[in-house]
């Protein structure tokens, strides 16, 4: 009987519920992804995982909700990559606040990063270290729908395609971008921690 690969996904939404940087839409993207993983490509919903800040907003939701914090979120993509097998499709959607992190030393001079509801951040070069240990022969792909997103794994040439739509007026839409400098401020009133090493 010939071997079935594993189609498995690891789909996050922040809205920042209550917080200066708070969108609307992030998690109606994660949401919506998974339902065209599995009617369209055939995705075995026990094999996707998502994470929300849904419940953040009225304190109320599942029990079992998983946060989008930097730990968990690197914690379902560790478990999602060590599964996985030659052949098998590996799928990591991201909706929310992106950023770049200063690094005068860094050949690009910076950093990017996503925004976790904790503001922990997941960097290119985390992103990197993810991809490095991916068994070979088995395909992950990244999208991720936010700020400064193009460059996300370190490393790596940017793959970012035309546009094929263009609409009739301009829209009107909040940028994806929390500035480094916001970050720091708010982990420090967080934290107690002044400093921009991270």
């Amino acid at each position: 009987m010939a071997k079935v690969n594993k189609r498995l996904a690891v789909l996050v939404g922040c809205n920042y519920p209550n917080t200066q940087y708070e969108l609307h839409g992030c998690i109606n993207d994660v949401v919506a992804m998974k339902d065209v993983l599995v009617k369209r490509f055939g995705f075995d919903p026990t094999n996707i995982e998502l994470l929300t800040d849904a419940s953040a907003a009225t304190g109320e939701g599942p029990s079992l909700m998983v946060l989008p914090t930097g730990e968990n979120i690197k914690a379902a993509l560790s478990k999602m990559v060590s599964q996985a097998e030659a052949g098998d499709v590996l799928y990591f959607h991201y909706s929310g606040h992106g950023t770049r992190i200063p690094k005068p030393a860094h050949l690009f001079g910076h950093d990017e990063a996503i925004v976790p509801c904790d503001f922990n951040l997941i960097t290119d070069v985390d992103f990197r270290q993810l991809i490095n240990q991916l068994t070979k022969g088995a395909s992950f792909t990244i999208l991720s729908d936010s700020c400064h997103s193009g460059g996300l794994i370190d490393k790596e040439k940017e793959q970012i395609g035309p546009s094929t739509y263009r609409a009739a007026s301009p829209l009107s839409y909040k940028a994806k971008n929390v500035p480094f400098e916001s970050i720091l401020e708010h982990l420090t009133t967080l934290t107690g921690i002044n400093t921009s090493d991270v």
